[in-house]
């Protein structure tokens, strides 16, 4: 499901004091990193609280949380568009 790793060049990383990350998939299917935990057993723990998470969470509320993640092309140009710059005002 996912895996817990220090990202340091230390040559014993299970002693030294740099934090861990974990990387994972989301309910979107998308990888995803989170850091900042102390030890490598705070990691795992995050990442097998994820997994029961995941298994819990009813295939409809999934489906759903699925469908709002992705939205219509339409959808993110009316959001797209008003944060762009106008280019006429300026010339």
């Amino acid at each position: 499901m996912g895996s817990p790793f220090k990202d340091c060049g230390c040559a014993k990383p299970t002693r030294c004091p740099h934090s861990c990350s974990v990387r994972f998939r989301d309910a979107l299917g998308n990888q995803r990193e989170e850091s900042g935990y102390g030890t490598l057993d705070d990691a795992i723990e995050r990442l097998t609280q994820l997994y029961a998470e995941k298994k819990t969470t009813a295939r409809t509320v999934a489906a759903a949380r699925r469908e709002l993640g992705q939205p219509t092309v339409g959808e993110y140009a009316k959001q797209w568009r008003p944060r762009q710059r106008r280019m006429t005002d300026c010339s």
